[in-house]
């Protein structure tokens, strides 16, 4: 059985309360029960730590603890509560049952295709010429990899992924389900006769190891050469980027942000939600952009935050933004002015006459 007390020690945490709880499950701050271990990482759910059922949290150390007339019975102050939180449940919370390897008798395998020892290929996959998977993969019903792809080690791809020609995947590699990889970037030539033509896109997409892409998200292959996701990148759900972008070493990117071609992000960078990139620019390492900005031109400060549209550096934008908040009233404020100052000089034109 797991008590506070082990969860203070593995996480290196100072307990405050009874270290002898017992902790049977996870829960959110303002659904946990009896038996339960939870965490508060924002300030905004500090509000919890007074009515919270649950038998141990996990908080930060800037927290005052004694302003609070109750508490959990144990309460463990860390540094870092979320991360703290993420290995605790590693560490605590039992793995879900594994599949068993072997390849459905509904999978199509080519003869020229190459499956690792360890690996499970689930129903109506389909697996073209010349493609190589590696050891240990968890490949879901329906997903559909076409001809000369090299996949690695300890992959797992989830339902209706699909993985174009030639493409290139990594070791440890998590891909959701309806993510496509490998579709043709989107480039078409405008003729003389006003049509378009479309250019042929001759590319693949690069994903390098520990790399996660979550669901229904687009990757296109390069027009020429490659499209990249370096090491330990995590993309989100719906986010587009587009042929030739280079997505840097450990970057983060939220859902539903758009990246045009031929960018560059940095390495750890964090994208958030919602964000338009246009072609051609980069950003530089360190670089965190709110969620919602427009990134027009080049992000070349390294671990500035920048926001707004078109994006910014974040203080610059606030005040801008707190300016434009302003320009009503000041409009008002300088039309009452000109009507006194019409009025003054209607007085000043009297007293000449």
């Amino acid at each position: 059985m797991i008590t506070a007390n082990d969860i203070a020690k593995l996480l290196e945490g100072k307990l405050v309360g009874d270290g002898s709880v017992q902790i049977t499950g996870i829960a959110k701050i303002e659904e946990a029960g009896d038996g339960t271990l939870s965490f508060i990482a924002n300030p905004k759910y500090e509000k919890y730590l007074e009515t919270t059922s649950a038998s141990a949290v996990l908080v930060s150390t800037t927290i005052d603890l004694a302003q609070y007339s109750k508490l959990p019975p144990a309460v463990i102050a860390l540094a870092d509560p979320y991360s703290s939180f993420v290995i605790a449940i590693e560490k605590f919370i039992p793995k879900k049952q594994e599949i068993e390897p072997g390849i459905h008798p509904t999978a199509v395998i080519h003869p020229t295709a190459r499956v690792g020892k360890n690996s499970s290929i689930g129903a109506f996959v389909v697996v073209a010429e010349r493609t190589v998977i590696g050891d240990n993969a968890v490949i879901h019903p329906h997903v559909v990899i076409e001809r000369d792809v090299k996949i690695g080690n300890d992959c797992l791809f989830y339902p209706h992924v699909t993985v174009r020609e030639e493409c290139i995947v990594g070791n440890r590699v998590i891909i959701q389900p309806g993510a496509v990889i490998g579709g043709d970037g989107f480039g078409f030539a405008p003729m003389k006769d006003k049509r378009y033509k479309k250019i042929p896109q001759l590319g693949i997409v690069v994903i390098e190891d520990d790399v996660e892409i979550q669901a229904n998200t687009c990757i296109d292959r390069a027009t020429l050469g490659d499209t990249r996701i370096k090491r330990g990148a995590k993309i989100d759900n719906l986010v587009q980027i587009a042929h030739n972008v280079i997505v840097g070493e450990d970057t983060v990117i939220a859902g539903l942000t758009g990246v045009a071609g031929s960018t560059k992000i940095g390495e750890r960078n964090m994208i958030g939600g919602g964000i338009s990139i246009t072609g051609h620019i980069s950003t530089a390492d360190e670089v965190k952009i709110e969620g919602a900005s427009a990134v027009t031109k080049s992000l070349d400060k390294p671990g500035q935050i920048y926001a707004g549209y078109p994006a910014k550096e974040a203080m610059k934008w606030r005040r801008a933004e707190g300016a434009i908040r302003q320009l009503s009233g000041l409009l008002l404020e300088i039309e009452q002015l000109k009507n006194k100052i019409d009025e003054l000089e209607e007085v000043v034109r009297k007293l000449r006459k």
